[in-house]
């Protein structure tokens, strides 16, 4: 054998995966197609620490974020990773956004997460320039340098023996009932076990265990607030979340560089890992068109509307400004540049249904990691124990 296991992926979780392998003493290989860890879904985020207020009670979310929360931000503390806990902020205008509110609220409690209902006076003893008709603190909340963590994660698991080879694409995962073969662009490595990790790719090399799903890319677009403007926000605002949608809508965040970010959009993407707007990779685009899933998806008016909200968003500060200033109502369009970018893996069910939790399935010596969407960088550390602890079982 090559490696006691191979990890495909060098995001946030297959980079935490490996740590812990390599760590407890186990052969470890990491595969990933791009010249570094972190290029994508890890590393084109918001950079928000998510302590799960919101997560539906019971899930493999709720389960992982609280710790997952927890333990980050005490990593970047020990390392001197760029840290900001500076809080969230939930804001509520109409009663249809109150019920929501009161719901997360029902779940931060249930979750075991630190949250207080606000009155509208008290929204702006927490955050001066926010409004609303209620409000929702959850203190713990925080903002980290995400890519600077995965490499932080990266160099502790070469660091304890773990080997990382990019510039490899992983074409199949071949179960040989003692072990794997992971065939690759570059040739074929046998191991005892492997983790699919591979983020935007997943569905494609777990594609016998995933028969019911299929990954949908959406594209979060966000814009940044120009330079003298930014203290307007210290911590986070958002808007009171709709438990029936994974989105949580345009917010506004200090990122632990001081920056101001505001969005995302999260308009259909044309390909896995196409970051403008017109961006498109035909294979991806076929995948998507030719999913039963996808059409029932559209089917629900709810979707189509916010499908069309993002697309708008997506090409008009002006559009996106409107919508922040529900939070914020002194924020104007030309307060507003365009930032950057990043997808989401989104696994839509073959029914049409937006996939909420995370997903983890196994067969032979194989765990693969499906649907690690936010706040899968948050549970990295406790998930990826998760993960290795099951692919020591498979191996």
């Amino acid at each position: 054998m090559d490696a006691d296991v191979a990890v495909v992926g060098a995001g946030a979780i297959g980079s935490s995966v490996a740590r812990w392998l390599a760590k407890d003493g186990h052969e470890v290989v990491v595969l990933d197609k791009e010249t570094g860890p972190a290029l994508h879904q890890s590393g084109r985020n918001s950079g928000v620490v998510h302590a799960g207020y919101q997560y539906e009670p019971g899930s493999t979310k709720a389960r992982f974020a609280r710790e997952g929360a927890r333990r980050l931000i005490a990593y970047c503390r020990e390392r001197d990773i760029p840290l900001r806990q500076n809080g969230l902020l939930v804001v509520a205008q109409n009663e249809t956004e109150i019920g929501y509110l009161e719901e997360a609220h029902r779940r931060s409690q249930t979750n075991g997460i630190e949250a207080r209902m606000l009155e509208p006076e008290e929204i702006q003893q927490v955050e001066p320039a926010a409004r609303g008709r209620a409000g929702l603190r959850v203190p713990a909340y925080a903002s980290f340098d995400a890519r600077a963590y995965v490499h932080s994660l990266t160099g502790e698991a070469m660091t304890a023996g773990a080997e990382f080879l990019y510039d490899t694409t992983v074409e199949a995962i071949e179960d040989t009932g003692r072990g794997v073969r992971v065939h690759t662009s570059k040739g074929t490595l046998e191991a005892g076990g492997a983790v699919n990790a591979a983020g935007l790719q997943a569905d494609r090399l777990g594609q016998d265990v995933c028969p019911d799903m299929r990954i949908v890319p959406f594209r979060g677009y966000y814009a940044e607030v120009v330079a003298d403007k930014r203290d307007m926000v210290e911590g986070h605002v958002y808007p009171a979340p709709d438990p029936e949608l994974p989105f949580l809508g345009v917010h506004l965040s200090k990122r632990a560089d001081g920056r101001l970010i505001v969005g995302p959009g999260a308009m259909l993407a044309f390909g896995r890992e196409a970051y403008s707007f017109w961006g498109a990779d035909g294979r991806d685009l076929l995948d998507t068109l030719s999913w039963p899933g996808f059409y029932r998806l559209l089917g629900d008016a709810k979707i189509r509307s916010l499908i069309g909200d993002e697309v708008h968003k997506s090409l008009s500060l002006k559009a996106m400004a409107a919508e922040a200033r529900r939070l914020v109502p002194e924020i104007e369009a030309v307060d507003l540049v365009d930032s950057y970018a990043g997808n989401r893996a989104q696994m839509v069910s073959r029914e049409g249904e937006l996939v909420m939790d995370l997903v983890v399935r196994e067969q032979g010596n194989t765990v693969h990691v499906l649907n690690a969407v936010s706040p899968g960088l948050t549970c990295s550390l406790p998930f990826g124990e998760h993960v290795a602890q099951l692919a020591l079982e498979r191996a």
